[in-house]
């Protein structure tokens, strides 16, 4: 059987857009969250929290996820993981808003955005695995990284969305954009419930099959993730103290916007690697991986030294661009190191390994925070820098080569 290659038909349009949908929710979160966690009465250390505990339920339901999409179907998993996202956005919003209008005091609050917050991760695990499989199934290996360049630019789109969304919508209220969102994610839901098909598998339906986080072949590219996310995560959770306290930005608003145009100058650069670069550069996965690892050690180091707001935008784009080759690089090697009736559970796996990250970042960046301000970057400088080195040693696979 032929298997297509990684052009955008109807089908990937509409998992894109999906996609799109699920990048937004994640930019608005610190976008419009983050800044105003202070006027929730809540601390830096209980915002890490927070964050992180969708991710625990995330980082526990995303490999079953991917196991059963080998079951149920790629497209089932990513209805269900869709639906639940807005659901678990719209309540998560409710909670929020419910805090600004003095309903709830902080202890109390803190509890209620928890307990959403981990409801939320336990459905919203098989967007990534579904969409991930989905394109493993119809792309051969040779345009395996194109096709998951297709995923992450998916979510790039959306954090540039988000932002541009987020600004636009907060002059109606705060928390408002965070319903909208929640309302275009179950639009986009709707239309794949009806316009979705399920794909071709590379083989026959059977037993789910399962596949260790520990398999040396894919360990080294859930560390990766983790990496990845750990760093990514925690610093966007500790840059509206940091607007506040080192650029002096204190109002909500502006700290919003600060937080906008960073996020904004982040996506706008992972875009351009994976909708302008990548199609034009037929790198390999292991090339995508130092060129990535490189640029996020060079932007945190420009962020942890800079005191101004061009050099927190400046680091961000850094963090963009790596992001653009890291996130194909990563799913493309992991893809092409298992076998194809594999691909559901190493995609379940890849996307529980950045969850990993979200849960350790955001929580050990907040308390390194109240040490020192550039202490979380200077340490996530030193981490990823580590990690490019280690992957110059990995036998990362070589779709031109065959199998690594």
């Amino acid at each position: 059987m032929s298997v297509p290659g990684c052009a955008v038909s109807r089908d990937k349009l509409i998992l894109l857009t999906g996609l799109v949908t699920y990048g937004m929710g994640q930019s608005l979160l610190f976008v419009i969250f983050t800044p105003v966690a202070r006027a929730l009465g809540l601390v830096e250390w209980q915002l890490g929290v927070i964050i992180a505990a969708s991710n625990i339920t995330l980082a526990l339901s995303a490999p079953y996820w991917g196991r059963s999409s080998d079951r149920r179907g790629r497209r089932t998993v990513f209805l269900v993981g869709l639906t639940g996202y807005a659901a678990g956005y719209a309540t998560l919003a409710l909670g929020v808003h419910a805090g600004l209008l003095g309903w709830l005091t902080t202890g109390p609050l803190f509890v209620l955005l928890l307990a959403l917050r981990f409801a939320y991760g336990l459905v919203v695990g098989g967007i990534s695995p579904a969409a991930t499989a989905y394109i493993a199934d119809t792309t051969d290996e040779r345009s395996r990284s194109r096709g998951m360049a297709l995923i992450a630019m998916a979510g790039g789109i959306g954090t540039i969305i988000g932002p541009v969304f987020g600004g636009a919508l907060a002059g109606v209220d705060p928390v408002f954009p965070m319903y909208a969102a929640a309302a275009l994610a179950m639009a986009a839901g709707a239309w794949a419930f009806v316009a979705l098909p399920e794909p071709v598998r590379h083989v026959a339906a059977g037993p789910m099959p399962r596949l260790s986080m520990f398999d040396p072949r894919v360990l080294p590219y859930l560390a990766g993730w983790v990496v990845v996310f750990g760093v990514f995560t925690g610093v966007q959770t500790i840059t509206a103290s940091y607007v506040a306290d080192r650029l002096g930005v204190v109002d909500v608003t502006g700290g919003q916007r600060t937080m906008m145009i960073a996020l904004l100058a982040m996506a706008c650069c992972a875009l351009l690697v994976q909708g302008v670069v990548l199609p034009r550069w037929k790198a390999p996965p292991a090339r995508l991986l130092h060129t990535g690892f490189a640029l996020m050690t060079a932007g945190l180091l420009l962020v942890a030294a800079g005191s101004t707001s061009a050099a927190l935008y400046a680091g961000y784009a850094a963090f963009g661009l790596s992001f653009g080759f890291t996130a194909p690089g990563l799913n493309a090697a992991g893809s092409l190191s298992v076998r194809p009736e594999e691909q559901g559970a190493v995609a379940g796996l890849l996307s529980a390994a950045p969850t990993v990250g979200m849960i350790v970042g955001p929580i050990l960046c907040g308390v390194f925070y109240r040490v020192g301000p550039a202490l979380p970057l200077l340490g996530g400088a030193v981490l990823t820098a580590l990690t490019g080195v280690w992957f110059r040693a990995v036998p990362v696979p070589d779709p031109a080569a065959g199998r690594g």
